[in-house]
């Protein structure tokens, strides 16, 4: 055994490591990704491209995305700007101009009429209350989508006429700050008026005519009915606004 490993060690005296194999450039790819004005977590959608396929389209969206998150972190007027170089694949310096960031100071909420049971300000806010509140973001596109949807809740609870005006920003560029002021027009709200349907469905419905109408009431009403009577029941809504009623029938 002894002479076996003196000539195992004579024929393999030492284990020579490897050149480094170069890993050259690659092709079609984001080589190197070079960021100035930011933190590369500030634009980590950008930041991450390094080594994938190059896709100008893919680029461009990323650029928005990039900019989204800025804007959500409080710099509105932010601007990211990216130029391509030939160079190991292909390579792209990013330029961030945040500029100056914002919160929100207060936000002012107008309305004509007595508004529906809720907090509307709390159905505004987004990002954990990082974004379209008090001290966060001001992020409009994301505020107009939330405003669309406590319209759309305040519909579904019988207020038909509901609607909202685009929020007014007062901006003060020495503070910072920027204060929103939000005009919400409730209208009336609608009642169920009449209730056509036959007798044993209006049993199982459990709605009367002079209640207020409530599109989620409505439905499990309908779903209600339809396992009590183990039939398809499909309904017709007419809106009388004359009288503020939505009149049921049931078939």
């Amino acid at each position: 055994m002894r002479a076996l490993l003196l000539v195992l060690t004579a024929c393999h005296g030492g284990i020579a490591p490897r050149p480094p194999v170069p890993a050259g450039c690659p092709e079609g790819r984001i080589g190197k990704v070079t960021i100035a004005g930011a933190p590369a977590a500030e634009v980590a959608p950008l930041a991450v491209l390094e080594g994938t396929l190059d896709d100008p389209a893919r680029l461009a969206r990323t650029v928005d995305v990039a900019s989204d998150f800025l804007r959500a972190r409080g710099y509105p007027h932010a601007q990211v700007e990216v130029e391509r170089h030939a160079g190991c694949g292909v390579e792209l310096a990013v330029t961030v101009d945040r500029g100056p960031r914002y919160r929100i100071a207060d936000i002012e909420l107008h309305s004509d009429a007595t508004l529906p049971p809720g907090d509307a300000r709390a159905a505004l806010e987004d990002g954990l209350g990082a974004v379209n509140a008090v001290g966060g973001a001001y992020v409009e596109d994301r505020l107009a989508r939330a405003l669309g949807a406590l319209v759309r809740r305040y519909r579904d609870a019988g207020w038909l006429d509901a609607a909202a005006e685009p929020p007014h920003p007062d901006w003060d560029e020495a503070a910072h700050t920027v204060s929103l002021a939000i005009q919400l027009h409730p209208g009336r709200r609608y009642r169920i008026g009449k209730l056509v349907a036959r007798p044993q469905v209006i049993e199982a419905l459990g709605l009367r005519g002079g209640e207020w109408f409530d599109a989620g009431a409505l439905k499990s009403a309908l779903d209600r009915a339809r396992r009590r009577l183990a039939r398809r029941l499909d309904v017709k809504l007419s809106v009388a606004t004359e009288r503020a009623a939505i009149d049921l029938e049931v078939e």
